[in-house]
């Protein structure tokens, strides 16, 4: 496996560009990424008129700096809530094609009160769209599990996720992102689900934390996410569940770094932590997921 590192909230709040950003990975021994399609990169990027310049030459910058695009996510647009955020995802599809990337996180659909079948009808109707703008940009669509007691939705187990790719048909181009801080808040053990899914794993999303203690049922507090080992998954399941697998990909650390200065107060005085320190903490978090997976004899160079 190789390691690669996705930009975390905390580093959005410092005043660099995006491609500053990575280049502040690079700098952390990372020469792999994974690219977020938010609102944040959107106006001028990804949703922009001239979308297809920007791709080639955000490409042609990360290639300056030596650190390749592997994986993207499309994060924060519930395709339920209508054409345009379809079409968003449409557009993501095509933009992370002229970025380099081949593998595309999708999001699913989801209402405070959808039933099953109407869960599951939506979806499907929304991925079969989708996909044909994968198929036409030979790309592979990777949907997740649903973490979080406050997400109400269907796709909390690998059962449910290898249910609605048989409802598709099992397409070629739609396979699984692993999110392991995902199935660590609804608290199950990670080593069944991966073996049920197999090899339809093609990417694992890497970070650790409290699962669904009181400390973290808040949402705000829910997606705290720290280096493996940090918190209360059990990596060991997950790693013995890789290997048996035979998984090989990617590591993409997805890290939310700790955010306890991010509201100022007369006892907290500062907005955010600083630069330098977040930087200290992205190269040691590298680190100690090089050692998880030099324990398990599967970590390329």
């Amino acid at each position: 496996m190789r390691i690669s590192a996705s930009i975390s909230p905390i580093w959005r709040k410092y005043p660099l560009e995006e491609i500053e950003i990575y280049q502040q990975f690079k700098e952390c021994g990372f020469d792999y990424a994974g690219y977020d399609f938010i609102a944040a990169n959107a106006r001028n990027g990804w949703q922009s008129d001239n979308w297809q310049a920007w791709a080639s030459d955000f490409r042609k910058k990360m290639d300056e700096i030596g650190v390749t695009p592997v994986i993207a996510h499309v994060t924060r647009v519930n395709p339920f809530d209508g054409e345009e955020a379809v079409r968003q995802v449409e557009r993501a599809v095509q933009c992370a094609s002229r970025m380099g990337i081949e593998q595309l996180v999708v999001p699913l659909g989801m209402t405070a009160n959808n039933t099953r079948r109407q869960y599951e009808t939506g979806n499907q109707g929304y991925l079969r769209r989708v996909l044909r703008a994968a198929e036409d940009e030979n790309m592979t669509l990777l949907i997740e599990h649903a973490g979080g007691w406050h997400m109400p939705n269907y796709m909390h187990y690998a059962m449910e996720l290898n249910r609605m790719m048989e409802k598709l048909g099992m397409p070629e181009k739609l396979k699984v992102n692993l999110s392991i801080a995902n199935m660590g808040m609804t608290d199950m053990n990670p080593y069944p689900d991966i073996r049920v899914l197999g090899s339809a794993i093609q990417n694992v999303d890497a970070s650790d934390n409290f699962g669904s203690m009181a400390l973290a049922v808040a949402p705000e507090r829910e997606n705290l996410g720290f280096a493996p080992l940090m918190g209360y998954i059990d990596y060991d399941q997950v790693m013995q569940g890789l290997c048996d697998v035979g998984y090989s990909g990617f590591f993409n650390l997805r890290l939310n770094m700790p955010r306890v200065f991010e509201k100022p107060s007369k006892d907290a005085p500062l907005a955010i932590m600083p630069q330098h320190l977040t930087k200290r903490l992205l190269a040691w978090s590298r680190r100690v997921t090089e050692s998880v997976l030099k324990a398990y004899d599967c970590l390329d160079q």
